[in-house]
């Protein structure tokens, strides 16, 4: 009896993304594998009820709704300076000025927690699957998961010719998500946005950070692993602390929170 085939190359057979002749290899073997054939059905049962709930658009009014009541909350309070003043009749007049802080992240235009891309790159986290309505994760806002729901990552990859997506959990265990081993995949050709094949659902509790990362030069996935590792150290444990990694390229980060 052939090996079963890996999860990762029914995913990719799923999404089109096999040549001619390995997509017909794989759905030869499938055919004649029920154990592989079940889990091609999964696969593509779960992409179906991802996509059945709402269009892989980039949903533009609540990003930009959110962003602005994120720089808002992140305006400091008017610092109040106190002046006085000596009425000609003897009286004594206490003239209060109010003047917001200068120079403050909010009024330069700076987001705190927001990862820009650069190169004309973008890239954003769907979640669906579950009872409630498909959502949009906002990069540096913890989001709650529900049991059952999964993500899915796209992005646009401006200048950048390499993808790469990982995950670091609460104890702090990083998983290669795309590709699961090798380098950093070659972005797919054409502008616009574009889906990582297939998604997923992460078990456990606690948070979980995803982390996608385009780049103009393919990274080993271990040289990624170890930098999501220092940056787990560095934050003392936390992974909703952890800062970007110390590797070329630009990122976006999420943190997700398992039910």
């Amino acid at each position: 009896m052939s090996a079963h085939e890996s999860e990762w190359t029914l995913r990719r057979l799923s999404a089109g993304e096999l040549t001619t002749t390995e997509a017909a290899r794989v759905q030869a073997h499938a055919a004649s594998c029920e154990s592989c054939a079940q889990a091609l059905r999964g696969i593509q049962a779960a992409q179906t009820r991802l996509e059945a709930e709402g269009p892989f658009g980039r949903f533009e009014a609540g990003v930009e709704q959110a962003l602005r009541r994120q720089q808002d909350s992140a305006r400091p309070p008017p610092r109040r300076w106190v002046a006085t003043t000596v009425a000609i009749a003897a009286s004594l007049l206490v003239v209060v000025l109010v003047r917001p802080l200068l120079g403050s992240s909010a009024e330069s235009g700076a987001i705190e927690g927001l990862n820009r891309l650069k190169g004309g790159a973008t890239a954003e986290l769907l979640i669906g699957g579950g009872l409630g309505p498909q959502r949009e994760a906002i990069p540096g806002r913890p989001e709650a998961l529900d049991l059952g729901e999964r993500v899915t990552v796209g992005y646009t990859a401006g200048t950048h010719r390499y993808v790469a997506a990982l995950s670091v959990d609460a104890i702090g265990e990083v998983t290669p998500l795309f590709p699961e081993a090798g380098a950093s995949a070659p972005v797919v050709p054409g502008s616009g946005q574009h889906w990582l094949p297939g998604g997923w659902e992460f078990t456990g509790s606690g948070a979980e950070r995803v982390i996608v990362v385009l780049s103009d030069e393919p990274l080993p996935q271990e040289t990624l692993v170890e930098a999501a590792r220092r940056a787990f150290a560095q934050a003392d444990g936390d992974v909703g602390r952890m800062a970007e990694l110390e590797v070329p390229g630009a990122q976006t980060h999420w943190v997700l929170q398992k039910p």
